[in-house]
């Protein structure tokens, strides 16, 4: 049996999701923004380099193209409300989604955007290249730092077995939820 078309082809890119949620810090001297991307992925593991999509149109981009850093911190279920409220407004609009959101700042170790202290894991990232797509780019950033709770991430591995429940956005106020790894059998 064939599979049925999917209408319209605009909600295709969904079939590749649920990527990964991730909350996005970006930041100056004067000021710091936190919002929710879905659209990323490793490039790189030496250097380690990740990417993601941004909307030029947003808040946070031009502080990507002023500051070329960033913070990536890796949500868990938790976090769920905060991080579709992250997505629902606009730096423009909240001058402080952190204390709008209940969120923690962690001071980075290297760049200057905070962190999400509530977070399981976080990246520190440096602009290595900007792709211009018109309404969108596409940031690729070097891992210059990173840190991860130890009962969770282990041994270059993401821990399971004790409740670690990551977010993965479906889209609108959707998300799912990973919570066990399965290992293949070698035969």
């Amino acid at each position: 049996m064939r599979k049925p078309i999917v209408e319209p082809l605009s909600a295709a890119y969904r079939l590749l999701n649920p990527g990964l949620v991730v909350l996005v810090t970006v930041g100056d001297d004067m000021r710091d923004n936190v919002f929710p991307v879905s659209w990323n992925m490793p490039v790189s593991r030496d250097p380690g380099m990740v990417a993601m999509c941004v909307g030029k149109e947003h808040f946070s981009y031009p502080f990507l193209e002023r500051t070329r850093e960033f913070g990536i911190s890796i949500p868990d279920e938790s976090l769920v409300d905060a991080v579709y409220g992250c997505g629902t407004v606009s730096g423009a609009e909240v001058s402080d989604k952190f204390a709008r959101f209940g969120l923690m700042r962690e001071q980075s170790r290297v760049i200057l955007p905070p962190l999400v202290a509530d977070a399981v894991a976080g990246l520190e990232c440096r602009v290595v290249r900007n792709i211009d797509l018109g309404e969108a780019a596409i940031i690729v950033g070097q891992i210059v730092a990173a840190c991860a709770r130890p009962d969770v991430f282990r041994d270059g591995n993401w821990c399971f077995d004790r409740g670690l429940r990551l977010l993965h956005h479906l889209g609108s106020d959707c998300f799912a939820v990973s919570e066990r790894m399965r290992r293949v059998r070698r035969g």
